[in-house]
């Protein structure tokens, strides 16, 4: 187990990988998928490597559109606080979307996702009521662990299998 993660948050682990519910942020099925080891630069993995890691991102993205109903999965990688390298996968949900606008002010203006996501991340925390609609993070990562439990990391989906 990571010192970055809580034992409740886990939702899966390999030889690999871990990916863990974001501690700080109450939005369901975000999840940061960390590769194991020391890597910083995505520019540096070897093909294997790469294959694995594109391999368990579009599963973890698969996972977390089954268990939030998400209409899109924000994938991004800063490595700022963190250095080694890790994705943070976000649900942007209907629910997140319309709290969003709600509390900015933007219904019927294009999604800004880079705001969205910044908002949700001060907005939607551990310990506030959570908006209509947002489900709790427990009901969530245990489908999420479920949905991840069932097959390797590196396998390849074909297009019918999903």
């Amino acid at each position: 187990m990571s010192a970055n993660a809580r034992d409740d948050l886990r939702v899966y682990e390999d030889e690999h990988f871990t990916a863990d519910q974001c501690g700080t942020c109450a939005v369901a099925g975000y999840l940061i998928v960390r590769l194991k080891g020391q890597a910083t630069s995505l520019a540096g993995l070897d093909p294997t490597s790469a294959g694995r890691l594109g391999a368990m991102l579009a599963r973890a993205a698969r996972a977390i559109e089954e268990a939030t109903a998400a209409e899109r999965v924000y994938c991004l990688a800063f490595a700022e606080i963190d250095p080694r390298l890790h994705f943070h996968l976000f649900p942007r949900t209907r629910a997140v979307l319309e709290a969003y606008r709600a509390a900015t002010g933007t219904v019927g203006e294009p999604v800004n996702g880079p705001k969205l996501f910044e908002w949700a991340r001060t907005a939607i925390v551990p310990g506030r009521p959570l908006p209509p609609g947002i489900p709790d993070v427990g009901s969530v990562c245990a489908r999420l662990r479920a949905r991840l439990r069932g097959g390797a990391a590196g396998a390849v989906d074909t297009p019918g299998s999903r």
